[in-house]
């Protein structure tokens, strides 16, 4: 009968051997000679670290320990001893673990005699450097941004947060990747039915790869059909941090350099981390500007077709006479005319995007010049209209999630069909169902507009204006914390 020993190399053998970068080594230790089987993919596990603080260690202790008393359980102990302060180790019993963590660029050790057997870190990954998250640059404030080691990202935030109570939940996702998730937060902060619902739904979630957070936060969200983010996605540490002493969780994946944070409601699309690195009435004027620019990206194009289209009578005559004459000679409806350089924007835009940095801003700047000039020298659009498309193409831009300016981005296009068709009361009437879809919004049960639907007074002091730190003394009602004073507190 086999032992224990033999069985697990037998099985990791048969599991394993057809990989062609699978290294299986055996050596002896001590006298009567202890059986150890080393197991790990030649093309991640570090070498110099296996020689040195694996083999190494084993022969010292083979050479030190040569009385009769050596067994496999004075060799385990002696292994933990040795590398207990230079690497991770960790005993497994489940045989099929060690496949995943082998397969992870760990090294797994079986020691003969013992039923357990050793995963060892030994993987060695190239990383980027954590450097200024790209999509979320501040004038003023920290310039660490995460990067796509989990490890790392976590080391960040602990470094910051020196706290007992905070809690790494580690999970692994993804039928045939088992990529690293973790759930973050402060246990004597945070809601517990809100970490429990956060688990809940990670764990239901059933893909083969994972490879950003999107997908997670695709599968956990509560409206897959609405343009709106129900979950805030962040490059940016000191966002995270913030989050998590306001009661949040957050979700890191490894692989990724985009953190969760969950819940989200609507008047975060608005607010940044600037806004309470400057004092108080600049933090607010600049959410305040924020607002009224994602308000401008999304209805002015179809104020415009509405008004121009239907009601000219609302317009300054003089104003009236300067858009006439600069829509003679246009062949096509203002609605056409509109939606013309509306796509035609979005064509040029995604086009920078994908093009080469460099490339890309000439291309953005000078092709929207060109394009613009050249279409209004054609008589294909008025000149007005190309301020119309300027204008809400700037504060398209003004929201500091990126995310969240795509969703506004979309939303024009209904908007403009429905004011083209209605007028000013279809404009009005689409601002009324998107206002009751954002009211009835919910993510991980806060309501989405909260804290105006429904009012929260207390919670007002930090949505539509941002008052000074010294009156912020406690957390937001909508999260319902276990510890409801804050002090100093601060999210985006």
């Amino acid at each position: 009968m086999k032992s224990a020993f033999e069985a697990n190399l037998d099985f990791l053998k048969k599991t394993l051997d057809h990989l062609p970068d699978i290294i299986f080594k055996k050596m002896h230790v001590g006298q009567p000679g202890i059986q150890i089987a080393m197991v790990y993919l030649s093309g991640i596990a570090d070498a110099d670290m296996l020689n040195e603080h694996i083999v190494k260690p084993l022969i010292l202790t083979g050479i030190r320990e040569r009385h009769s008393q050596f067994n496999p359980e004075r060799l385990k102990e002696e292994l933990i001893q040795q590398t207990a302060f230079t690497i991770n180790t960790k005993e497994a019993a489940d045989i099929e673990a060690c496949v995943i963590e082998v397969l992870s660029g760990n090294t797994c050790l079986l020691i003969e005699g013992n039923e357990e057997f050793f995963v060892v870190s030994t993987g060695k990954f190239p990383l980027r450097s954590v450097e200024e998250p790209s999509t979320e640059i501040l004038v003023r404030g920290p310039r660490e941004g995460f990067i796509e080691d989990l490890e790392s990202n976590l080391a960040m935030i602990r470094r910051h947060i020196k706290d007992l109570s905070f809690k790494i939940d580690k999970i692994r996702i993804g039928r045939r990747t088992f990529r690293k998730l973790a759930v973050l937060y402060i246990s004597d902060i945070a809601n517990p039915k809100l970490v429990q619902e956060v688990k809940r739904r990670v764990e239901t979630i059933d893909v083969d790869d994972a490879s950003d957070t999107g997908i997670i936060e695709q599968w956990i969200e509560e409206s897959s059909w609405s343009p709106f983010p129900q979950i805030q996605a962040s490059e940016r540490s000191d966002k995270a941090i913030a989050a998590l002493m306001s009661g949040r969780v957050v979700i890191l994946l490894d692989g990724t350099p985009f953190a969760l944070i969950a819940p989200m409601t609507f008047w975060m699309l608005a607010q940044s981390p600037e806004d309470y690195y400057e004092r108080f009435p600049l933090g607010t004027c600049f959410r305040l500007l924020r607002l009224t620019a994602l308000f401008i990206a999304t209805f002015l194009p179809s104020l415009y077709v509405a008004l121009i289209s239907f009601h000219p009578g609302l317009i300054p005559p003089e104003l009236v006479i300067s858009i006439v004459s600069s829509r003679e000679g246009i062949p096509f409806p203002v609605f056409v005319e509109a939606l013309i350089m509306e796509v035609s924007l979005e064509i040029l835009r995604e086009a920078s995007l994908r093009l080469p940095k460099g490339i890309g801003q000439v291309i953005g700047i000078v092709g929207g010049l060109v394009i613009g000039q050249a279409a209004v020298e054609a008589a294909v659009v008025s000149s007005f209209l190309i301020i119309i498309v300027g204008l809400t193409a700037i504060a398209s831009f003004a929201s500091p999630q990126y995310s969240g300016s795509i969703g506004i981005r979309l939303l024009r296009f209904p908007i403009m069909i429905i004011a083209a068709i209605y007028g000013l009361y279809g404009v009005i009437l689409a601002f009324i169902f998107l206002g009751a879809h954002m009211v009835q919004l919910k993510s991980f049960g806060v309501p989405y507009m909260s804290p105006l639907a429904p009012i929260r007074l207390r919670d007002q002091q930090d949505t539509l204006v941002r008052v000074p730190f010294k009156y912020l003394k406690k957390r937001p009602v909508m999260l319902k914390t276990q510890d409801e004073t804050s002090a100093n507190r601060k999210k985006g």
